[in-house]
């Protein structure tokens, strides 16, 4: 089952994602752009996992998330990976501490269970998969200006992924709330 957890959004920054998808696609970038009712900001991609680890996952996420209170995000900037060469993807920049706090409570109880992580965690909303740039990419998407969006996360959720052609299909497997008791 291929898995992730991330934080919800909210129908405002998916609007602005679509906002910001029609300035892109009339720059000339092409690629696959998510719909909206799969925006969200990952915190962890755990890949293909049996469905039996996702109970340590789960367990993980409950018991952090009781001691982790709400906390809110602003959508900020517009940027891309990899930072070098041609962009593959293209995003929306989040700017809170929470975020980056509930990252590092979860990552170390996730390598306790076997889940290893990189260094680096830059919080973003994925705009597009990008395929093809036009001239001057790198100036256009600096030039990409949009209203930015404050939100509250609520909750962490963990979900599967099903890759079809006409996009991912989301499932949510569990969610646990933020400062609350477990769901």
């Amino acid at each position: 089952m291929r898995t992730f957890m991330a934080v919800e959004t909210t129908q405002e920054v998916s609007n602005r994602i679509s906002y910001v998808q029609e300035k892109l696609k009339k720059s000339g970038f092409y690629g696959s752009w998510p719909v909206t009712r799969n925006v969200h900001l990952t915190l962890f991609f755990f890949g293909e996992i049996e469905e039996a680890k996702t109970k340590g996952i789960i367990e993980v996420m409950d018991e952090v998330a009781t001691k982790t209170g709400k906390f809110e995000l602003i959508t900020h900037g517009t940027s891309f990976f990899p930072s070098k060469g041609l962009p593959r993807v293209i995003w929306l920049g989040c700017e809170g501490e929470g975020v980056r706090n509930l990252y590092k409570s979860l990552k170390g109880p996730l390598k306790k269970i076997g889940f290893n992580f990189g260094n680096e965690f830059t919080p973003h909303i994925t705009v597009g998969r990008i395929k093809g740039v036009p001239k001057n990419w790198r100036k256009k998407i600096s030039e990409v200006e949009y209203d930015p969006v404050k939100f509250t996360c609520s909750y962490v959720n963990l979900l599967s992924s099903k890759l079809t052609p006409h996009g991912s299909i989301y499932t949510t497997i569990h969610k646990s709330k933020l400062g609350g008791l477990k769901l």
